[in-house]
């Protein structure tokens, strides 16, 4: 058994290193991912009513914890009271391949739902971690179960034995299920949206390619979401968008995967391609792409003027080629 998971696991690397090889190859053509035009979430007051963690706080709002954080000037041990105030900021590109449907941003760490063409609302997420990652592309919910049983992958009970654990082929529904009380299964070989019994790992890169969500984020999306849903699997860790009133917006993420990726030629290329690179002020871009903040800000060249005609939808965006998704690599539930 440990020779087959040393087997597969080699044959895991070698199929990320032929993809990040096939990426940088492709990454000087002259197509570009979607120029997107909705910015979302923007500054707000919070007040602190119960006590709670940082982290719990910033998955609520969308932001990382380490932005809130900075925002807010807090120090060690980061301990929020009931009665305080903190000032939030969650501005954030939206993306829009998909007008019904769930789209998942993998370096985001979130879930846009969208429904009858509208933008509803995103949720925090963990996802692949970088030695499993999540594959990208495009999918469908093909079943929905509440407290479902958990058949333990193969693969991860030759895991269990390599570590040192108990091997269980099956963990029924219950506290020790780690996936929780609600299970969307997708199309993606072995991957499907999932609560958890450990929610404290939502918004990192820990699982073996599914995508956990909190228990009761989880459980106000499932009832909206049918059977044959769409759901696209992204991976963009910098976003550009131009609005419909001419200002332009960028957003840049952590690249966690590792993708080939240089991010100021990018925004470059991504400006030339879409022709508004006379509205960017160029000095604001270096900034954001160092910190890396999640939030999306505005580079606009002042003043702007709104934009002639309708912006380009991501239904007439060129096919992506600059981040080669992580097709063909197998993955396996939970």
């Amino acid at each position: 058994m440990k020779q087959r998971l040393n087997i597969e696991m080699a044959l895991r690397v070698w199929m990320i290193i032929v993809v990040l090889l096939t990426g940088a190859q492709l990454a000087g053509a002259g197509t570009a991912p979607p120029l997107y035009t909705q910015v979302a979430g923007g500054e707000q007051e919070i007040t602190i009513e119960k006590p709670t963690s940082v982290d719990r706080l910033a998955l609520e709002q969308g932001v990382r914890w380490v932005t809130v954080v900075r925002q807010n000037g807090l120090k060690k041990p980061y301990k929020l009271k009931p009665g305080m105030v903190l000032k939030i900021n969650n501005t954030h590109i939206v993306p829009m391949e998909v007008q019904n449907g769930l789209i998942i941003n993998l370096p985001e760490l979130h879930l846009y739902y969208f429904q009858n063409g509208a933008y509803q609302r995103r949720y925090a997420l963990a996802v692949g971690k970088p030695s499993w990652p999540t594959p990208t592309g495009t999918y469908k919910i093909y079943e929905k179960r509440k407290n479902p049983t958990w058949n333990v992958p193969p693969s991860i009970q030759e895991e269990m034995e390599e570590r040192g654990y108990e091997v269980v082929t099956k963990v029924p529904a219950g506290p020790k299920n780690p996936l929780g009380k609600f299970w969307l299964g997708t199309t993606a070989s072995g991957v499907g949206i999932h609560a958890t019994n450990r929610p404290w790992t939502v918004g990192y890169f820990v699982s073996h390619g599914c995508i956990r969500m909190l228990p009761h984020e989880i459980e106000q999306l499932f009832p909206q979401v049918e059977v044959g849903t769409p759901v696209k699997i992204i991976y963009r860790p910098i976003k550009l968008a131009l609005t419909p009133q001419g200002r332009v917006y960028l957003e840049a993420i952590p690249n966690i995967y590792q993708w080939e990726l240089h991010p100021l030629e990018w925004v470059k290329d991504m400006a030339e391609y879409y022709n508004i690179a006379d509205r960017i002020d160029w000095d604001k871009v270096p900034p954001i792409l160092k910190t890396r903040s999640g939030l999306a800000q505005d580079i606009t060249k002042s003043p702007a003027d709104p934009i002639p005609a309708a912006a380009p939808s991501p239904s007439n965006a060129p096919k992506e080629v600059r981040l080669s998704p992580l097709q063909g690599q197998e993955t396996r539930l939970e």
